[in-house]
């Protein structure tokens, strides 16, 4: 039993430095914009895992604005080292009473990651792998909450659309050449449901935002032992109001 207990962890270190992350939940404000000339601007770092270990950290950016009574528009940018996503959104909002608001966003996201990694060895020397690709995501966002509740903002929203990738792996021996039984390439479109939970605190222009994003794919993790993707996605940042 102590074995097992011990062996668990290497196990799951082992099969994170074999495999591959093409996605993470994305760390997009939920701006719940509720007027004409409405300007959010959020920035925030944000950290993705699988199962328990951290697999990417992210820089984020979002601008959100109200462009007539009832119309806003929304970008975001993300990089982290390895991997980098932008999206842009026309959108609409409907103020509920109170501080209430419902709004919903079309968009398409495009997004990629490169990356080369040590896993293993064998007797011609350690081994080494890299994959790269980008893909394509279309996609619903529809937000729900209170903004402004005293010096409190809580939004839910989920985004629902289709992730549409072109990736590939390939794993080498350390003198370079191909071990052609290891090559994976990933093209099959996924359906991708993602809800997100967001919360801030502060003055009524300038908040301390908290989110925390799941992302479910309908085939990606079934797909292939090389590439998968992370679940879930932390972030904390500021939003100032305009």
């Amino acid at each position: 039993m102590r074995t097992k207990a011990l062996f668990l962890p290497f196990a799951v270190v082992t099969l994170m430095a074999a495999s591959c992350s093409i996605y993470h939940p994305q760390a997009v404000d939920m701006p719940l914009i509720n007027h004409r000339g409405d300007l959010r601007i959020d920035a925030n770092a944000s950290t993705s895992v699988w199962l328990i270990l951290p697999d990417a950290v992210n820089i984020n950016a979002t601008a959100s604005y109200g462009i007539n009574d009832w119309l806003s528009g929304q970008l975001h940018a993300n990089y982290g080292g390895d991997n980098w996503y932008l999206q842009a959104a026309p959108g609409g909002y409907v103020p509920l009473g109170g501080k209430a608001v419902f709004e919903t966003y079309l968009g398409m996201g495009y997004g990629g990651s490169d990356h080369k990694d040590g896993g293993g060895s064998d007797t011609a020397g350690s081994q080494y792998y890299i994959y790269k690709g980008n893909y394509l995501l279309p996609f619903a966002q529809f937000n729900i909450g209170w903004r402004d509740l005293g010096p409190v903002d809580i939004v839910f929203g989920i985004k629902t659309g289709a992730f549409m990738p072109d990736f590939e792996y390939n794993r080498y021996h350390a003198d370079g050449t191909v071990m052609q039984d290891h090559y994976v390439h990933y093209d099959t479109p996924n359906f991708l449901l993602e809800p997100q939970l967001q919360f801030g605190v502060g003055a009524e222009r300038a908040k301390f935002t908290m989110r925390v994003g799941y992302t479910f794919m309908s085939d990606l993790n079934d797909a292939s032992d090389k590439m998968y993707h992370d679940f879930l996605t932390f972030s904390a940042g500021v939003t100032l109001c305009f």
